[in-house]
């Protein structure tokens, strides 16, 4: 028997067109209310009144491609779902495919989402609602090869009910549901009365799905946060970048490590007693690159402090600083374990010449157990060092941008999960 492609509601009169193939069960009058038994010549099975129509883009009649697949929206249930004194609404659409059957997309949030049912069983093949308050870690089931973890369960209540169905809605109808997210598909566990379903959801393309069901975008909100489905996607060109910077990191680091054991060694102490000042001559015979002066002391557990005085040929003074050194070392529950350095260095640019090095200790202390003062010093000089620094500014600005571009994978993510009502407490 052909079904009619549009009849009169058998409580109001009103016309109404038949959009959902064969298998619809019913079918909600969008003027009166009326729930018509589809199998049963239309006859009124429920009648619902003051229902709020609620807003979305999508609407019965509208017709659009999903994944490639022509659907027509033939249905529409709102829902509200309390928790907590919070409040989560959102728009469910059913649509119909005269090749693909049955689907539905939901509007919450600003964000859409494709839902179909599933004939597979997951494993377990349902998680109840004392089991998750039983649980001391999040839930999981698999289905297939890929595993879904607990985001969320509730029990919501229709608000709004129109168009037809391939099953009978009812407002006051007890549904549990349970919906564990994988990688980018949710699957939702559904229990009414002794009846399970299984379904699976993906996040539409939000500019694609209203081009195709030709919805202007300009009228309806941005979509909200990240919606739970929004698997992480970086295109071709972000991880060409992400790549490219963090290798440069790596790059000047490596350099700048090849480039500091560069240098000619002019001049070098023995190793003397801290208590007398030490004076080194030197002559820096090479016109380019700085002369680094490295200052040794056998801190153990303590710190030094030196000061450092430089004087030409003429005996005028030409540069001083000072610098300081603190060692150390232990054993914890790790292992053994130091921190510190027993050297210190500076950087000084010198025109070629003979000159004259004289340190002294200035300050010392220990400040941890079984510490010893310093007893003795040492000084190096080495010429012809390139200058590093601004190798180690590029790497630190390289990996700034590098490190920030891998932790955007962490923090959508976390965004996803924010929603979820797991706790780990």
């Amino acid at each position: 028997m052909t079904r009619p492609e549009s009849f009169n509601c058998t409580n109001c009169g009103a016309g109404l067109s038949v959009l959902g193939g064969g298998r619809v069960r019913a079918h909600v009058c969008s003027y009166c209310g009326a729930e018509l038994d589809a199998q049963d010549g239309y006859k009124v099975i429920a009648q619902f009144r003051d229902m709020p129509r609620p807003e979305s883009p999508l609407a019965i009649g509208m017709t659009g491609e999903v994944y490639g697949v022509p659907f027509t929206v033939i249905g529409t249930i709102a829902w509200r779902e309390r928790y907590g004194g919070r409040t989560w609404t959102w728009v469910d659409h059913q649509v119909f495919s005269w090749t693909h059957g049955y689907a539905w997309i939901t509007w919450e949030d600003g964000h859409l989402v494709f839902t179909r049912k599933i004939r597979d069983l997951p494993a377990p093949a349902f998680i109840s609602a004392r089991t998750i308050e039983n649980a001391e870690s999040r839930p999981a089931a698999h289905l297939g090869r890929t595993r879904y973890r607990y985001y969320g369960s509730g029990r919501p209540e229709a608000t709004f009910i129109e168009g037809e169905f391939n099953y009978t809605p009812k407002l006051d109808e007890d549904s549990f549901y349970v919906s564990l997210m994988g990688d980018d598909q949710m699957l939702t566990m559904r229990e009414t009365g002794k009846e399970r379903e299984y379904e699976l959801s993906r996040h539409l393309d939000r500019a694609a799905t209203f081009a195709s069901f030709r919805i202007a975008a300009k009228d309806w909100r941005r979509p909200s946060g990240v919606h739970p489905l929004q698997a992480f996607r970086r295109s071709s060109l972000a991880l060409f970048a992400r790549n490219l910077t963090l290798a440069g990191a790596a790059a000047a680091v490596v350099l700048s490590f090849a480039l500091g054991a560069a240098g000619t060694r002019i001049a070098q102490s023995g190793e003397v007693s801290v208590r007398n000042p030490l004076t080194l001559p030197f002559e820096v015979t090479a016109p380019q690159g700085l002369t680094e002066i490295s200052i040794w002391s056998d801190v153990s557990n303590s710190w030094a402090w030196y000061e450092v005085e430089l004087y030409d040929a003429e005996d005028e003074p030409v540069a001083a600083f000072d610098d300081g050194m603190g060692y150390y070392f232990g054993r914890d529950s790790d292992g053994r374990w130091t921190e510190g350095s027993r050297w210190a260095r500076a950087h000084l640019l010198l025109p070629p010449g003979n000159y004259t090095l004289e340190m002294a200790q200035s300050e010392a202390a220990v400040d941890w157990q079984g510490g010893q003062l310093a007893q003795r010093m040492a000084v190096e000089v080495t010429q012809g060092k390139p200058a590093t620094r601004w190798l180690w500014y590029l790497a630190f600005a390289f990996l700034a941008v590098g490190g920030g571009m891998l932790v955007q994978r962490t923090i959508h993510n976390t965004r996803r999960w924010s929603g979820s009502d797991w706790s780990d407490d």
